[in-house]
């Protein structure tokens, strides 16, 4: 964190969270999402339900950034459920937002739809809500009970609402009028010149909010559309629009909405968060919801932030190809969430990421800290997972078995029996998945790639002998005749493991070379190096097949 956030932080701690500003924490928690869970409790009778809302406009594909916002509210709603306290989760769809002009430019699919809501076009929004809510559940945050639309039924701690079809329903039509009648009011306890700026109004005639509005009052708006050049009288609040910040406050005070997580962008001084404040002190008369200020999700290098609006991804589903669930949402909640955090796919991020995790699940059993975050994260018992091997000893095995998930994972039985046989299947196929995707041109040779000079990579029997260094040839000999664990012991310098690699592999890096052995045992080891010296061949390249979760499958063509 930056130094001003920390003290920031610190300086909120010493005084009382609730009362240190936006950014302040009790350290003191075991962890934050308890932290907030208890200013909600604090603030509220016991009979209350607290709801949190979790809100993003579907511009594109929802990828990991905004991800973070919906982790927020579930960690808080565990920790509240944690609490004995009564709480659910909104996920709003801001879909009556309009389609900027710029990305109706860019993007074929939504060419002509600038200006108009989000959900005009229904069968892009539709597709985008969906494959984020399918995310959803596959992650364990959505409830059993959610349709693919994430509607559920009356008493469910989960609701979903589209915004364009709240407000063409009528939902808000008494509290807009109100607010219309009050436009100069509202402007300036928000430091603006004229209420008017304050609404827009989506053409009755071309469907567009281009507009300027000449008058306004609670029963109608007067406006001239800058787009068609209509000049009308609007009487129904449902296509007069508010500004995000007063459209953020009807919100809260209709569906009474308790907790939001938002981007620290949005609670800096300045931002809409503080200075919305007054309207809820002098005009709603009722405390701002609690905020849960968050910080950016980077990528795994360079200082870019992934949570911008540029889409792409990577998307939820990219996490959980390569990791189960209750590992996608520690990665989220296992830092502040004031700080930013990077992830990425590459080696370094990969195993990391799985060897941080599997000593977190160990810690989890005699550490108060990372017990609390264990139960943060779901209801799964951690017995299971803590006996698990190292992720890189199942890439290792599916080295040694050339890809091949089941003999890969008969070894693993037979040399962790004490690992549960599911949760191992399950991270067999996900070092198969990694491997096939991400890993593949750093741990997997390509056919007729050059293998640092050394020879090509050639599986078909037909290649020439390879030129290979004394590395191999030392290697070959004593396996031959190694009877030991493991392969025989040698003082190898790091020039020494390309040569051995990119004979066995075409590539600079490889699994130990105990872990192969042990698997193929050394003869079958020994033959493969002398397969390509003698002839140019790699009789253990393989390339592991992906085959992604059918539910994961959601098409992007239009990402971006």
């Amino acid at each position: 964190m930056p130094t001003t956030r920390c003290a920031r932080a610190r300086a909120g701690a010493a005084a009382g969270a609730p009362g240190g500003g936006l950014h302040a924490q009790d350290r003191s928690a075991a962890h934050w999402a308890l932290d907030y869970a208890r200013r909600l409790a604090d603030r509220h009778p016991a009979h209350h339900r607290i709801l949190i809302q979790t809100s993003m406009s579907p511009t594109g594909y929802f990828h990991i950034g905004n991800f973070r916002d919906t982790v927020c509210a579930h960690l808080v709603h565990r920790a509240l459920t944690g609490m004995g306290r009564r709480s659910a989760i909104l996920l709003s769809f801001d879909d009556y937002d309009p389609v900027r002009e710029s990305q109706a430019a860019r993007d074929p699919e939504l060419a002509g739809y600038g200006g108009r809501p989000l959900a005009a076009h229904r069968e892009r929004a539709t597709r985008i809500c969906r494959a984020y809510l399918a995310e959803l559940r596959a992650v364990g945050i959505l409830p059993a009970d959610a349709d693919e639309d994430g509607r559920t039924p009356p008493g469910s701690p989960w609701e979903t609402h589209y915004q364009f079809e709240r407000y063409r329903a009528g939902e808000y039509r008494e509290r807009q009028r109100r607010l219309q009648r009050d436009a100069g009011r509202l402007a300036d306890l928000l430091g603006k010149d004229d209420g008017r700026d304050l609404f827009a109004v989506y053409c009755l005639q071309c469907g567009r909010n281009d507009t300027e509005i000449h008058e306004l009052g609670a029963a109608a708006a007067r406006y001239r559309c800058l787009s068609c050049g209509a000049e009308l009288t609007a009487r129904d609040p449902a296509v007069v629009k508010p500004s995000w910040a007063v459209d953020w406050a009807l919100r809260v005070a209709h569906e009474h909405i308790d907790c939001e997580p938002a981007g620290q962008d949005h609670c800096s001084a300045g931002s809409t968060m503080d200075r919305t404040r007054p309207v809820y002190d002098h005009y709603l008369r009722r405390p701002q919801p609690v905020i849960v200020p968050y910080g950016l999700v980077r990528g795994e290098r360079g200082g870019g932030k992934v949570s911008g609006s540029r889409g792409g991804g990577p998307y939820v589903r990219d996490l959980l190809a390569v990791y189960p669930p209750v590992l996608v949402l520690w990665l989220y909640a296992r830092g502040n969430c004031l700080s930013d955090f990077r992830l990425g796919f590459g080696p370094g991020a990969f195993f990391g990421a799985y060897d941080a995790f599997d000593r977190f699940v160990r810690a989890a059993e005699h550490r108060e800290r990372a017990r609390v975050l264990w139960e943060l994260l779901g209801d799964e018992a951690r017995a299971g997972r803590a006996a698990l091997p190292r992720m890189r000893s199942v890439v290792g095995a599916l080295y040694s078995h050339g890809g091949r998930t089941a003999p890969a994972l008969r070894h693993l039985e037979r040399r962790h029996p004490e690992a549960a046989g599911e949760l191992l299947a399950e991270r067999v196929r996900h070092a198969r998945d990694w491997l096939s995707t991400h890993g593949h041109r750093r741990y997997w040779g390509a056919p007729d790639a050059a293998a640092g000079g050394r020879g090509r990579t050639d599986t078909s029997g037909a290649a020439e002998a390879a030129r290979t260094g004394p590395a191999v040839a030392t290697l070959i000999d004593g396996l031959r005749t190694h009877d030991g664990p493991g392969a025989p012991r040698a003082a190898r310098t790091r020039e020494d493991f390309r040569e051995i690699y990119g004979a066995l592999f075409g590539t600079a890096h490889g699994p130990r070379l105990d872990t192969l052995a042990d698997a193929l045992g050394p003869a079958v080891l020994a033959d493969a190096l002398a397969a390509y010296r003698d002839h140019g061949r790699r009789p253990l390249l393989g390339k592991p097949s992906a085959r992604p979760e059918p539910v994961l499958q959601e098409a992007v063509p239009h990402a971006g």
